[in-house]
Parts: C-alpha cells; sequence; structure tokens
C-alpha cells in the first residue's frame, strides 16, 4: 500500500509549468508551449523502479489581449505500458504569470472516463516569469473529490498543501532525453485523504521551454520516496 501510494502522490505532484516574457500573455519560458512538442516523463518508486509513465502532446495555443492558453493531450501508463488514463487540459499564461490547479498537472487526478466524475476547488498554483535565486513563492492548498456518476458512490477525497516554495538556484541536469539548464525548485507536500497520506519534501528542476525535467520527494526523514525525469522529448 505504501509504494502505490507514494506512485499515487507523485503522478499527482507530476507537475509541469510554463513561463512567459514579462508582463504579456505570450508564454514562451518554462513550459513546452509549441505546438506539435512531445515529451515523456518516466516515474520511479523508491527503489528507482518505474511505476508509472505520463505522456504529454502540445495540441494548440490560443492567445488574447490578456492571455494564452496551452491545450494539451496526456496519457498515463502503468510500469507494464498499460494505458491507466488519459485527458486533455488547458494552463493560462496571464498577468506576468502562470497559473495551474491540479487537474492541470495530474492525468491521475482527472482521468477521461464514462463513469467517474472528479471535482476540483482550491488555489492556482503560480509561477511568476521571472524566476531568482531565493524568491519565495506563493503557498497553494487544493482539494480533490471523485465518484461514481449516477451512483453516489464516493472514491476520493483528497487534500494538497504546497507550502514553503523557494527557487533554490540553477543547475545543470542530465536524463535520458539530454542535457538541460534549469531552475531548481524545492517546497514541502502535505497530502491527507483515507489511505493515502504523505509528508515530506519535493524538489523539482524545470526547464525553459520544456518544464519539468527532473523531480525528487523526500519523506520527513529525508528518505527519497519517488522521483521522476524528462525521458523523451520530441520538439
Amino acid at each position: 500500500m505504501k509504494t502505490a501510494s507514494t506512485t499515487i502522490l507523485f503522478v499527482l505532484l507530476s507537475i509541469v509549468f510554463l513561463d512567459a516574457k514579462a508582463q504579456n500573455a505570450d508564454c514562451n519560458g518554462y513550459f513546452a508551449y509549441k505546438q506539435g512538442t512531445k515529451f515523456e516523463l518516466t516515474c520511479y518508486d523508491k527503489k528507482d523502479k518505474v511505476s508509472t509513465q505520463l505522456k504529454y502532446e502540445v495540441k494548440k495555443n490560443v492567445s488574447s489581449a490578456s492571455k494564452t492558453s496551452v491545450f494539451f493531450y496526456n496519457e498515463t501508463l502503468d510500469d507494464k505500458g498499460e494505458l491507466l488514463a488519459k485527458g486533455d487540459y488547458s494552463v493560462e499564461c496571464r498577468d506576468g504569470q502562470i497559473y495551474a490547479d491540479v487537474r492541470n498537472i495530474s492525468s491521475f487526478a482527472a482521468p477521461k472516463t464514462a463513469d467517474v466524475e472528479m471535482s476540483f476547488t482550491g488555489d492556482k498554483i503560480i509561477y511568476p516569469h521571472n524566476l531568482k535565486q531565493g524568491q519565495k513563492l506563493a503557498d497553494a492548498n487544493m482539494q480533490i473529490k471523485g465518484g461514481m456518476k449516477d451512483v453516489g458512490l464516493n472514491l476520493m477525497n483528497m487534500n494538497i498543501s504546497l507550502t514553503n516554495r523557494n527557487v533554490e538556484g540553477f543547475e545543470s541536469v542530465t536524463t535520458p532525453a539530454g542535457t538541460f539548464d534549469c531552475v531548481k525548485i524545492s517546497y514541502d507536500t502535505d497530502v491527507k485523504g483515507g489511505l493515502l497520506k504523505f509528508s515530506g519534501k519535493t524538489t523539482e528542476y524545470l526547464s525553459k521551454g520544456i518544464g519539468l525535467v527532473k523531480s525528487e520527494s523526500f519523506d520527513k526523514k529525508g528518505k527519497k520516496s519517488s522521483s521522476m525525469l524528462l525521458t523523451k522529448l520530441d520538439r
């Protein structure tokens, strides 16, 4: 159960963000925004065994005077390559920042099926366009509820809190997809919902024009519970 819980948690925190030109609605920073871009993130458990694969494709961009929306299609596969979930989502770039919520960072959280109905409330996860070492980022608290349609059966009631979000600095990161210049960001993670409970720290590395390149999650004792790497990129 513990391994399954950390896998679910890490898919929920499979965060891929974007940046943009300062004070306008053009998204061209810490995010894959170019139409046709495809990339794959591989999730690993605490023993570095593959637990999940996340595949993404940028479908289109829609811009107005006040914002740009980037639309994605994504799939979640298990360790054997079998499809677990699929879905579409979008993120918004406006007011010099990127706004995303949990439905935008997790194909597991929002599977496209005929029987499951999901609802999402709470804060947006905000990333300013220009990130600097030592910068403090806004906290976020989100709730996910899910159940069977027309039955009233509750399957999920989860609360996710991201606090103490800090820009740690800039590093070069090498993965199977290549070597990337990244910003390093850390935050405290607290997840509560049924049997799934986790408190610890997450560190992520984002690269311009790509998004998430690497992420690691640690428990309260500082032991690695899961990780993620960018393993394929086609742009």
